[in-house]
């Protein structure tokens, strides 16, 4: 589909007119790489393109943007800011309890594994019953895996009719290797984890979860959500590898350190994927926690943007309570009490402040909508928030 800048005036595309009206904040979220344009092209073509199918009862993706606009704009927001083209493989758009929401698929995460720079390959593969397989940690850098029938050599690696059966998925892994050489850790996981994993998901039970997919045909039943094995590993590979937005931080930090931004950083320091110049390098204790995750190691300048936006939204300075509320409930953890019981954002952590900033500038000036969406938080996830 060809972007078009024209704001649609249809009555049942007022969603995407009101995605198109928010365009300059996309824009400041997306990475170079994206055009704005394509962007909301693409999510346009998504929301158009989920007809309602025969008996299907939920509401289809443009009838859950036009009864709750806000949880279309908070999700193309997440997606800008992790680099990806909403409505794809990349990142999945969907309904769950009447809103849009959306999902990082496993090529999205892989994505940002490559878009660092650091990476040179990613392996994610399942392993069955019947396959070979030997990882001894410390020993071995990599999994040794073959998958084939008799060693794995020649046609008869396909097996004797084409169909290798394998037998049923019993764990998978993940690993990659650095540009610089070397091997990142190797993510070992088994039929448990995985299962725990999909016992997490809220779709678990849906005819049109991945994790219900035929991946591999109706003859292989055995390899029903195999994508979703593939996703889960690959998440627990992230915090081991270098991803698009980090390792941008990390180049800015430094090119900051050395005295050397060039026109137009200042700008970029402030986008949702990049901390603010003062923001705190993230050290780490015996646990391995980064500063980021602390509470209290949110910047006086993070502060100052989230303050900006609030008034922007329409609350005051007599506002303390009301702004603090909202603050406790974006950043998901209530009271916002430091070590000595005081009440006040400054015990928020840099990642809490950066989602509150995200998530309040989404709202663009308008305070009811946010208190009415912050309310409905509440009554769908209660304590949970």
């Amino acid at each position: 589909m060809t972007a078009t800048t024209e704001i649609p005036q249809a009555e049942d595309a007022a969603p995407v007119a009101a995605m198109w009206a928010r365009r300059d904040q996309f824009a400041a979220v997306l990475p170079k790489s994206l055009d704005v344009e394509a962007f909301l092209g693409t999510a346009a073509a998504a929301l158009y393109a989920d007809e309602k199918r025969p008996g299907q009862k939920t509401p289809t993706l443009m009838e859950a943007a036009a009864a709750h606009p806000v949880s279309l704009v908070v999700t193309l927001m997440k997606c800008a800011a992790l680099g990806h083209m909403p409505g794809t493989d990349e990142f999945y758009l969907h309904v769950r309890k009447g809103k849009v929401t959306g999902t990082e698929g496993y090529r999205g995460i892989v994505e940002r594994m490559y878009r660092s720079g650091a990476i040179r390959k990613v392996v994610v593969r399942e392993v069955c019953a019947r396959d070979r397989f030997r990882f001894i940690e410390g020993v071995d850098d990599r999994p040794v895996h073959i998958t084939g029938g008799d060693g794995g050599t020649g046609a008869a690696f396909f097996g004797a009719t084409g169909s290798r059966q394998r037998g049923a998925m019993v764990g998978v892994y993940a690993y990659a290797e650095f540009t610089a050489g070397g091997m990142s850790r190797v993510v070992l996981l088994d039929r448990d984890d995985v299962m725990a994993a999909r016992d997490a998901s809220d779709s678990k039970d849906s005819d049109f979860s991945p994790w219900n997919r035929l991946d591999a045909g109706p003859d292989h039943p055995e390899l029903t959500g195999r994508s979703m094995w593939w996703k889960t590993a690959a998440k627990r590979l992230e915090p081991w590898v270098p991803t698009s937005a980090e390792y941008r931080r990390e180049q800015l930090r430094a090119t900051a350190a050395a005295g050397a931004l060039p026109n137009g950083t200042r700008a970029a320091l402030d986008r949702a994927d990049i901390p603010p110049e003062d923001a705190p390098a993230p050290p780490q204790d015996d646990d391995g926690i980064p500063a980021e995750d602390r509470p209290g190691t949110v910047s006086t300048e993070l502060l100052t943007q989230i303050n900006i936006i609030l008034g922007r939204i329409g609350f005051t300075g007599a506002d303390r309570d009301a702004k603090l509320y909202a603050a406790e409930q974006l950043a998901g953890r209530a009271p916002l009490s430091g070590p000595h019981g005081q009440r006040t954002s400054k015990n928020l952590s840099w990642n809490e402040a950066v989602k509150v900033r995200d998530t309040l500038d989404a709202f663009d000036g308008d305070k009811d909508n946010l208190l009415a969406w912050i309310t409905e938080r509440q009554e769908v996830h209660g304590d949970d928030q």
